[in-house]
């Protein structure tokens, strides 16, 4: 099975992809097709939420219900190029950068006809910042966030008497019920997307105070802004979702969205060949299936995902120092031929750093490490290394993990047939890998990789410099690191991109790692279903827009 996760959870790529009935491509759709009488949506959900608490949720089955129910201060624009107004109807960056200005809509309201209020956003935000919390998305904020990072920080215990000091120190204030404002520790243009997380939706101090823990327990105390809200749940069977009577956007046309919680593929595949089920994400062991299949292939979205897998090298082992070394492994590796046999075609090649439908994607920086025999060979013999000197060198994995199993004997024979380099598989547990991992001590290890938090450089750049714990290779160097440094608060947007471009370039010649692919997300959804939209943030096609799908009659 492919992992949904990489190195870090994942919060989720091109162009906005609007499915199953847009109006530019589906004639039907300009006559006005007839609408069901039943406008229920079934989407599954992977497994039981174990919060719809926005300051404590984790997993992409909760953020495919936090997102419609919630609506932080900001969204993705479509194509993930930038932002566009949500729960803020606009925002102004002031300071340099640092200080930023959000306007709150003033037709915005909680689904009880409460106003939503700055000030339900500096409680939000502070409880998201507060260490008692703990919560998973918290550093996120603690890290932009003026004095976050020393809040953040306290021990519960120790020092207890010192945190609700520190919280009123943060860079967060309301100057009037609609001015939400946000001083930052240094300019951060990366903040405007950590303004669209869901954690950030806003929190009700009146409701937390009075249900505390269990208020986002029942559905008669979830009190969420989103244009959809709880009416309904039912632990490891369902949760339904009716529309939010005031709120200030479109009004949906979909009078509920129940989401059906199928923890096996199988079945859940078995429901929407029933039509029993409306709309589903494909897992790995049902793909094959799917895709031999002539009806569901014409009920099958793909959607790019902003996740990267790769192979790390340590650096410093005498064997792997040479960058060409590795560059000629890099390039012995099929990397189509892995997506078909590995990732059962749910992927696609990629040979650098950021995901193809994210800023700082750069194709043309993929032939370094681009798979060529011929080059591969004269890449090592460039270095003077022979491949039987490369021979026994150590391929670290993690046993308990099919996929990675499957992708370690993969590089292992790919190398043999191409590059005569003969390297050792270790299958370790995974508490000994990450260990191993956390040392340095291992040669080759993998498959690693990231998924997005938020799509933004600033997320993933940072895992190579020489002081991140993530640096598994232990790579050095001070160019790859000034540069990363200074794009992290360069506010001059194409500057900045092109700060990154030489960062990236840096990185694939050095080649601590081989890039090998991109997951891509398939989800089914039934053709009667207008509207659907989906990105590469979305653990479901109309997550982003909930608005506007709608059933047409069947």
């Amino acid at each position: 099975m492919i992992p949904r996760l990489a190195l870090r959870r994942a919060v989720a790529a091109a162009a906005l992809v609007v499915i199953a009935g847009s109006a530019c491509n589906n004639p039907v759709l300009t006559q006005g097709p007839r609408l069901a009488k039943q406008q229920e949506l079934r989407v599954r959900l992977d497994d039981q939420p174990q919060s719809l608490d926005p300051g404590q949720s984790q997993y992409p089955f909760e953020t495919a219900v936090l997102r419609v129910i919630g609506e932080p201060l900001l969204k993705s624009a479509p194509d993930l190029s930038g932002v566009v107004p949500a729960a803020a109807a606009s925002y102004d960056v002031t300071d340099g950068g640092a200080r930023y200005v959000f306007h709150l809509r003033k037709d915005a309201q909680y689904w009880d006809g409460q106003p939503v209020k700055a000030k339900d956003f500096v409680y939000a935000w502070r409880r998201l910042i507060d260490p008692r919390l703990a919560s998973p998305t918290g550093t996120f904020f603690a890290n932009a966030v003026y004095n976050g990072d020393k809040v953040s920080i306290l021990d519960p215990q120790r020092d207890a008497t010192k945190i609700d000091a520190g919280l009123q120190s943060l860079g967060l204030s309301a100057p009037d019920d609609y001015t939400f404002q946000v001083s930052l520790s240094r300019p951060y243009p990366a903040f405007i997307w950590i303004a669209t997380l869901p954690s950030g939706a806003p929190i009700r101090q009146d409701i937390v105070t009075k249900y505390a823990d269990k208020w986002s327990q029942s559905p008669d105390t979830l009190v969420t802004n989103g244009p959809f809200k709880v009416s309904e749940m039912v632990a490891n069977d369902h949760l339904t979702l009716v529309p939010n009577p005031h709120f200030w956007g479109p009004k949906p046309t979909l009078t509920t969205i129940t989401f059906l919680v199928i923890n096996d593929g199988a079945a859940a595949l078995a429901k929407f060949r029933s039509g029993d089920l409306d709309v589903m994400d494909v897992q790995p062991a049902q793909a094959v299936a799917v895709s031999g299949d002539s009806q569901l292939t014409k009920d099958l979205i793909k959607s790019p995902a902003l996740t990267v897998w790769w192979i790390a090298y340590r650096v410093t082992a005498p064997r792997l120092g040479n960058s060409r070394v590795r560059l000629a492994l890099a390039q012995a590796i099929d990397r189509n031929a892995l997506v078909r046999q590995v990732f059962q075609g749910q992927g696609a090649p990629a040979e650098t750093l950021i995901p193809k439908g994210m800023q700082g994607y750069a194709p043309e920086l993929v032939e370094a490490q681009n798979f060529d025999v011929a080059q591969a060979r004269a890449t090592l013999a460039s270095a003077g290394v022979t491949a039987s000197q490369l021979n026994g060198v150590k391929l670290s994995y993690d046993r308990s993990s099919d996929f990675s199993k499957a992708t370690a004997t993969f590089v292992h024979d790919q190398l043999k047939t191409n590059l005569g380099v003969n390297i050792t598989l270790e299958p370790l547990d995974t508490n000994t890998l990450n260990s191993r991992l956390a040392s340095g001590n291992f040669e080759m290890a993998g498959p690693l990789g990231w998924t997005a938090d938020y799509p933004d450089p600033a997320d993933w750049f940072s895992i190579f410099l020489t002081t991140n714990s993530n640096n598994y290779s232990l790579y050095q160097n001070g160019r790859y690191d000034s540069l990363v440094s200074v794009a992290a608060t360069d506010v001059e947007a194409g500057r900045r991109s092109q700060e990154y471009l030489q960062a990236q370039k840096q990185l694939v010649n050095d080649a601590p790692v081989t890039f090998l692919a991109q997951n891509v997300t398939w989800f089914l959804a039934q053709q009667y279903i207008h509207g659907l939209a989906t990105s590469s943030l979305d653990e479901w096609p109309g997550e982003y827009s909930p608005e506007t799908p709608y059933i047409a009659e069947h």
